[in-house]
């Protein structure tokens, strides 16, 4: 992470979470960005800038904004699949496999 995202500077902490009995395979190990009380990093942008900084990796990004945790990463669809263990479309038939592969320990 760059010096600028440290919690003083940015507003955010960004931590590795690792949960013993997650809800689901996503919340098990997972990167959670939260933003701090008084902060304007969403307003000034630090958090998009953080959040797409880590979600290009198969690691689940979760964001809270004090109020609400939401998953960032992957994409709903993606999210649901693996979740569900629905079959995945073509285009969608890779990632899926790829984020049930490395979290099926969570499954």
């Amino acid at each position: 992470m760059p010096d600028d995202a440290r919690p003083d500077r940015s507003g955010l902490l960004v931590s590795l979470n690792f949960v013993r009995e997650p809800r689901n395979c996503l919340e098990g190990v997972s990167i959670n960005v939260r933003k701090l009380d008084g902060s304007d990093a969403i307003e000034n942008g630090m958090a998009k800038a953080i959040l797409d900084s880590l979600c290009d990796r198969l690691v689940p990004v979760w964001f809270s904004d004090g109020s609400r945790k939401m998953l960032m990463h992957p994409e709903t669809d993606v999210a649901r699949l693996v979740i569900s263990g629905d079959p995945a479309p073509a285009h969608l038939e890779d990632e899926v496999a790829a984020w049930r592969e490395r979290y099926a320990a969570f499954a």
